[in-house]
């Protein structure tokens, strides 16, 4: 029973790289490395030093990617804070007995909080980190010792530079 799981049929010149650098199952330190897609074979050393580069930096940006989503959060409920102020001072500003009643602040309704142009960049933001975690987590999955500290580190360095700057320690991304 063959265990390689290298499921390419072809017989072409283009795949002859792929097919020499089989998927192993456990964890090793090879140099040849299949990564996420057949086209994305790294057979020389140098090809898989920049690989794991470039898998480096992904997951660094992936910790900024996160720091940016929540900033950005922020900055919404720091706007709707100071909204809801400036209108709580005119309501303070303007005596009950006036004679121009001032109108009640509204509510947004579902509809408009849905397609309000923040929520739409949070979405497609969220999108993105979580199709790049999953890239990740399949990078981690080559089971190659040089690729997963690729990750591990890009993401500890990234959290290093990024993740510090949460406003209070129940902040967190995996449980609300």
């Amino acid at each position: 029973m063959d265990m390689d799981h290298n499921h390419d049929h072809e017989t072409d010149d283009s795949t002859s790289a792929a097919k020499s650098c089989p998927m192993i199952m456990v964890f090793h330190a090879g140099h040849c490395e299949r990564i996420l897609w057949r086209g994305w074979v790294a057979a020389t050393v140098t090809e898989f030093v920049l690989s794991a580069i470039a898998i480096f930096v992904v997951s660094f940006l992936y910790e900024a990617l996160k720091f940016l989503r929540q900033h950005l959060a922020r900055r919404v409920a720091r706007k709707e804070a100071e909204r809801l102020a400036d209108e709580q001072r005119r309501k303070s500003d303007n005596p009950s007995g006036s004679d121009t009643p001032l109108a009640e602040p509204r509510e947004l309704s579902y509809g408009q909080r849905l397609l309000d142009s923040s929520h739409i960049i949070q979405s497609l933001l969220n999108l993105l980190q979580i199709v790049i975690s999953y890239l990740l987590m399949l990078i981690f999955m080559t089971f190659n010792y040089w690729l997963c500290l690729a990750v591990v580190l890009g993401l500890g360095i990234g959290y290093f530079f990024f993740g510090w700057n949460k406003k209070t320690p129940d902040e967190s991304e995996c449980c609300p």
